[in-house]
């Protein structure tokens, strides 16, 4: 086992976070070309960051590529729990949806391998 499978693994136990959510890890956008603007997705296992707004995993499960998470999130002063799910869709695309709002599919942003 790797360290990072080590990590991913310790995370899992001790912060409910599903082993294998680190392939929903990276920047995620609209587009390559939005990938260098503020409209990125980064994920990683225990936070979510978009837009304005931050977002702290709390507890979540994983059934088959899809990630369900209860997250704390702040944006604009306020706070609140919110739910999301992400849905890998080949490893390059990701449905994102929260609560509230319409599904959006995002694709990986380039050299993302190389940043991990």
């Amino acid at each position: 086992m790797t360290v990072r499978g080590a990590v991913a693994l310790v995370a899992s136990v001790i912060l409910g976070v599903p082993a294998g959510a680190g392939e929903f890890d990276g920047r995620w956008a609209a587009d390559a070309q939005a990938c260098a603007g503020e409209k990125v997705l980064v994920v990683n296992t225990l936070s979510l960051r978009w837009r304005d707004a931050a977002c702290a995993v709390r507890t979540s499960y994983r059934v088959k590529d899809t990630w369900h998470i209860a997250a704390r999130c702040w944006a604009d002063g306020a706070t609140g729990n919110v739910p999301i799910k992400l849905e890998l869709r080949g490893g390059e695309r990701l449905v994102l949806d929260w609560a509230g709002a319409p599904g959006e599919e995002l694709r990986r942003c380039p050299n993302e391998q190389t940043a991990r």
